[in-house]
């Protein structure tokens, strides 16, 4: 939730969601180089799928492995061609369906990140690999950095803590 107060020529803006701890790992893989990762936020896969393949072929990059996040079109995407940060920023921007926070974001920090942990109950998985067009440059164990972060719960939080005040309150009726 997201409330605004105009005082003359001052904004003062407040927000408040749930936050949820997560690991992820970042696409830093050298000096200059990453490797390529997507998010992509209520899309089918069958869409997902389809954009990842025209990139990868106008690019030529290798395999591209493609993870679902959560029941709603939610999914992640990576590729281990590397390239130098504005060839990758290039990529993602030229990929139909990218979830363009994610990208705006990416771009403020340096580096793409996805989760790796679960959030929210939900564990990432990997639904498909679209073939590559040349073999892979880096490996898993080339990634440099790790990081937990915040991120908001989404939705389902208040889900989550409505279903426990009900159990709670069958609880105490029950008594």
């Amino acid at each position: 939730m997201i409330r605004r107060l105009n005082i003359g020529t001052l904004r003062f803006t407040f927000s408040f969601s749930s936050i949820v701890k997560v690991t992820g790992v970042n696409s830093y893989i050298g000096e200059h180089e990453h490797i390529l990762m997507w998010d992509f936020d209520h899309v089918s896969f069958s869409d997902v799928r389809d954009a990842l393949m025209v990139v990868q072929a106008r690019y030529f990059l290798s395999d591209i492995h493609i993870a679902k996040t959560k029941d709603d079109g939610g999914y992640h995407a990576f590729c281990f061609t590397t390239v130098d940060w504005q060839r990758a920023v290039e990529i993602l921007a030229a990929t139909k369906y990218i979830d363009m926070k994610y990208l705006k974001w990416s771009m403020f920090r340096g580096r793409f990140t996805l989760r790796v942990s679960e959030k929210m109950g939900r564990i990432s998985h990997k639904v498909a690999t679209c073939p590559g067009l040349q073999l892979p440059d880096a490996e898993i164990k080339d990634l440099k950095s790790w990081v937990i972060y915040e991120t908001v719960g989404g939705g389902e939080w208040w889900h989550v803590q409505m279903r426990n005040m009900l159990n709670w309150f069958r609880l105490l009726t029950c008594l």
